[in-house]
Order: structure tokens, then C-alpha cells, then sequence
């Protein structure tokens, strides 16, 4: 909902019920009735008064959330580190050599488990409210008001791509900007937003580079899949991706000025994290291992960290706890894997050697659900 007047209009209905009339008054000349956003079930009408009805988190209701959170994440980091032991046991089996293992944590537990498990996890032990059937589609809505605070180092963000089938992610914070793949080939279609071409022609071109981008992010993806094995030269990368020696130079030096691979020696080394079929059983461990930490962990402290919050905004309006726990569960793993970067199971986006800061690359032939 770009409108800033309807924005503010629900931040006031998040402060509580207001009466139709004064409601609707405030939003006079917005172009959104309170009809637009009945029929969405933003809102609803009791009796005389207007209500919130969907999870809006204002920024008292963000802060309070991230300093529960926070203690909330000490606790489920806490159990994860108990399965220290066999977590590196599993990581051990893991011998790209320019790539560190504590990366392989960072991305199966924080992100394959934590993230997307722990999502598959909330929603089916009914903590969680994933979908529902609206007017215009199937989702549950949510919004948040926009504050100062940062979002540095919560790691909660992926972004995903496939290319053939091979799977290319970038997991980190929201606070960094990502230059990496995937999302270096997503930005260069969107170009043509910005230059002067007939509108008639845009589509075509647009068309045109997302067709180029997909091609390209193929050709990476197999080069870097072909350094799981070990050191590679030129020229066997360009057979990997498909390319004459000369051509593939230009691939290899984008490789190079975004960290994903090193020189050694005249051959060409991983330091993106790469996973292949060789890693699946290391991967279904690791999974399995994170699975058995969030059921347990979620069972003992779901009924408590909802009672702790049950107080926010949009549960005062009557609207189920469980509709906003997706951004609460986000909040709690993200922190959760600050602490486990912290406790140095984890690889750490910022450290020094990192150019690009704030989040990882990982090329993989898994279809990790």
C-alpha cells in the first residue's frame, strides 16, 4: 500500500478502534474507501467503529519485538551450540579448499534450516498462519512501519535464482547492499527503466537482457560447480561453462572482483561456498540436526514467547497472534544466527577479508526444500 495517507490512516487504526465517520474522514481524497480496504480485509466494522484486521507492526511494536527476540535467540542459539560436536562432525566431511566449512553452517543451518525449514516447521505445527485464500490471491498479508533501526547483521534474507538446475542463493542482512549473485544479473534487466526508449520497444529489450542474464548466471553456476572437485585452469572452466578459452575470460574476472573464487598458482580456486551431489548426505545431516533443534526448542517456547507478545497492535485488534508470527519467527532467526556468527560456528559476513559485506554466495545442485 504506497498511499502515505491510507498508511497513516491504519498506523492511527493500529493505535486502536476509531469511529467510521472520523475513519473515514481520514481518508478523504486518498483514492482508497474504506470499502477498497474492507473488501481486502485490511480492515473491519464492528458495530459503529473500525478496526485493524490484518498484522500491521508499528515501530513501538517492532522494538518490543526485536528486545524479546533477542533473549528468545540467546536461548534457541544456546540449543543449537549443544549440537556443536555433531555439527563440525558433519562439516568435516566438507573439502572445497579455498572455502571455509563454518560458510557451510552458516548456509544449511542458518539459512536451508532456521529460514526456510523453520518456515515449513511454524506453519505446520499451526504457529504459524502461511496462507490464506483473499480477494486478489492467496497469501497473508502483513506491513511494517519503516524506522531507524538497523537492520545490520540479522540474518534473515535470501535471495534465490536457478539457472538450469543449479540453484544460486545469497543469504544475509538487509542492511548491506548485495553485490553478488543472483542479484547482480536481476538488476542490469531492470535498466531500461531509466534510459530513453520508446515505451513500445522496452518490453522487447527487457526481454532480450533477462533472456542474456539467465544465460550468463548459467554459465557461473556450472564454472563454479566444476571447483567443488578442486583447482581448476582457464581453460577447463571454459569447458565447464560451455566456452571457447578467449570468451570465457570475461566470466572468470567477474568471479574474481566478487570474491567467489581465487588465483592459485595459475589455477582457479572456489571461495564461494559450492555444493554438489557429494554433499547431500553432510546436507540431509546438518538439516536433520536443525530440525530436531527447532521442533524441540519451538515446542517449550512457543506458548511463552506468545504470551510475552501478545500485547502488539494487531492482537489488541483482535487479529490471531499467529497471522504475524512469520515476521517474528524472522526476527528470532536472524538474531539467533548473529549469535551463532558470534559464537564463531558460523562464517561471519563482515569479516575483514570480505569485500562485499553482509551475506554469503552459495552455488548448489541440491534442491534443498
Amino acid at each position: 500500500m504506497a498511499n502515505v495517507q491510507v498508511q497513516q490512516a491504519l498506523l492511527k487504526l493500529a493505535q486502536g478502534p476509531i469511529p467510521s465517520k472520523v475513519f473515514e474522514s481520514s481518508l478523504h481524497g486518498a483514492g482508497v474507501s474504506t470499502s477498497d480496504l474492507l473488501s481486502l480485509r485490511l480492515i473491519r466494522l464492528d458495530g459503529d467503529q473500525y478496526f485493524l484486521n490484518f498484522p500491521l507492526f508499528t515501530a513501538q511494536d517492532v522494538q518490543r519485538i526485536r528486545a524479546v527476540m533477542a533473549r528468545y535467540a540467546g536461548s534457541l542459539a544456546s540449543t543449537m551450540l549443544t549440537r556443536r560436536p555433531e555439527i563440525e562432525s558433519a562439516l568435516s566431511g566438507y573439502d572445497a579448499p579455498g572455502v571455509d566449512r563454518k560458510a557451510v553452517a552458516f548456509f544449511v543451518l542458518g539459512c536451508a534450516s532456521l529460514d526456510w525449514d523453520g518456515l515449513n516447521i511454524t506453519a505446520a505445527k499451526g504457529y504459524r498462519k502461511e496462507t490464506e485464500e483473499r480477494p486478489d490471491g492467496k497469501y497473508v498479508p502483513d506491513a511494517e512501519e519503516i524506522t531507524a533501526q538497523s537492520l545490520d547483521r540479522i540474518y534473515w534474507g535470501s535471495h534465490n535464482d536457478t539457472y538450469g538446475n543449479i540453484f544460486v542463493t545469497s543469504f544475509g542482512d538487509h542492511a548491506s547492499k548485495r553485490f553478488s549473485l543472483p542479484d547482480l544479473l536481476w538488476q542490469l534487466p531492470g535498466r531500461t527503466s531509466t534510459t530513453n526508449y520508446p515505451e513500445d520497444l522496452r518490453p522487447a529489450i527487457q526481454s532480450l537482457l533477462q533472456a542474456s542474464m539467465d544465460q550468463t548466471g548459467t554459465t557461473l553456476a556450472r564454472m563454479m560447480l566444476a571447483l567443488r572437485d578442486g583447482d581448476k585452469t582457464s581453460a577447463e572452466l571454459a569447458q565447464a561453462g560451455g566456452l571457447q578459452p578467449k570468451e570465457a575470460e570475461t566470466f572468470i574476472q567477474l568471479l574474481l572482483a566478487i570474491q567467489m573464487i581465487s588465483v592459485h598458482d595459475g589455477r582457479y580456486r572456489a571461495t564461494a561456498l559450492v555444493l554438489t551431489k557429494r554433499d547431500e548426505a553432510m546436507t540431509k545431516r546438518l538439516l536433520a540436526i536443525g530440525n530436531r533443534v527447532m521442533s524441540q526448542w519451538l515446542a517449550e517456547n512457543y506458548p511463552k514467547m506468545k504470551s510475552e507478545l501478545q500485547n502488539l497492535s494487531f492482537t489488541r485488534s483482535g487479529v490471531p497472534f499467529e497471522d504475524g508470527f512469520t515476521m517474528i519467527w524472522h526476527y528470532l532467526f536472524g538474531l539467533t544466527n548473529r549469535q551463532l556468527v558470534e559464537a564463531g560456528l558460523f562464517t561471519d559476513p563482515y569479516a575483514p577479508d570480505r569485500k562485499y559485506k553482509g551475506s554469503i554466495t552459495v552455488v548448489s545442485e541440491l534442491d534443498i526444500p
